[in-house]
């Protein structure tokens, strides 16, 4: 994509990023999600809290959209970051990844997919994707079955999500974000564990989210 363009998605994304600052600091610990009053100007986040969302958004998304083709999909991967950094927000503060957030990730993604491949004729990176989405989805689900505690439904969710994103780009983006997505979540808890001497479950969207962007961008430089 065109410097321009990329530019434009990254503007958008640094907007989109006050309404979600705002969201991400009026989630409760349990509860519905609610847009706040003021969501405008990110309240009740401080200041320098919506700064760096904003921040952080505008930088993902510009990123992601330089890297990836122009299609009717492009959108799908705007949306994930956006949404994507206001959860691993809310998970770090409240240690819970909303299911209105994971769920309208997955939801924009499939109709963004569905009609790229309405557009194209060609349904397979559709299969793929849902395919990918799937199995992440039931393999966690089992794995948090089992140990309960250790991962969240939450988690299952946003894994789902991120590799039904990538399921899109193809096999190796789905197997590289997942994976990079585990091991960062594996080195974060083993950290914690030395310097802490925590064995506390911590907070497992931030992982995802940045093995999300690894999914997307280390294929473009492999």
């Amino acid at each position: 994509m065109d410097v321009l363009a990329a530019s434009g998605f990254a503007v958008a994304g640094a907007v989109a990023g006050l309404p979600i600052a705002a969201i991400a600091y009026s989630v409760p610990a349990y509860g519905s999600v609610r847009l706040p009053e003021r969501w405008w100007r990110g309240v009740p986040a401080r200041p320098t809290a919506v700064a760096t969302v904003s921040t952080l958004t505008g930088a993902i998304t510009g990123l992601v959209t330089s890297c990836l083709p122009p299609s009717p999909g492009l959108p799908a991967f705007w949306v994930f970051a956006v949404l994507g950094v206001g959860l691993a927000v809310i998970d770090i503060r409240r240690r819970r990844l909303p299911h209105l957030l994971t769920g309208t990730i997955a939801v924009a993604c499939l109709v963004c997919f569905i009609v790229a491949a309405a557009i194209s004729g060609d349904v397979d990176p559709l299969l793929r994707a849902v395919a990918a989405g799937m199995v992440t989805t039931a393999a966690l689900l089992i794995i948090a079955l089992m140990l309960p505690g250790q991962l969240g439904l939450g988690d299952v969710a946003l894994a789902g999500a991120a590799t039904l994103n990538l399921g899109w780009l193809g096999w190796h983006a789905a197997v590289l974000g997942i994976l990079c997505g585990l091991l960062l979540q594996g080195a974060a808890g083993l950290v914690v564990r030395v310097r802490a001497h925590s064995n506390d479950p911590i907070p497992m969207g931030p992982a995802l989210v940045a093995g999300w962007l690894a999914g997307v961008l280390l294929p473009q430089v492999i």
